[in-house]
């Protein structure tokens, strides 16, 4: 099972992030995208997503993070992935991507 919370400009993803759950993922956190918040909220601001949670990750993780910051930079956000766990790290480079994740580490 996996989850999505958002509090203010941080979010925080748990659980399994595979294909059998990103679809479900994707439509939690669209509200925390939608044009539809209030412009102090999101629009010109910083957004940290605390992957420590994340249990299972697979291929489709990727993609998802990529649309995550898709969405946040249509908000002219910036969004930032903090305590990316080792296998989701590994994934991006054996695809050749992880410096086109924008990613610090932990507190």
């Amino acid at each position: 099972m996996s989850q999505f919370e958002k509090n203010g400009s941080r979010l925080r993803v748990s659980g399994s992030v595979t294909v059998e759950s990103v679809n479900a993922l994707l439509t939690e956190s669209t509200a925390a995208f939608a044009a539809d918040d209030s412009p102090a909220d999101l629009s010109d601001s910083n957004l940290e997503m605390d992957l420590s949670g994340v249990t299972e990750a697979d291929s489709s993780a990727i993609a998802l993070l990529f649309e995550w910051l898709r969405r946040a930079r249509g908000r002219n956000a910036n969004l930032v992935f903090t305590n990316m766990p080792a296998n989701l790290i590994t994934l991006a480079a054996l695809y050749g991507v992880v410096e086109l994740i924008p990613q610090h580490s932990s507190h």
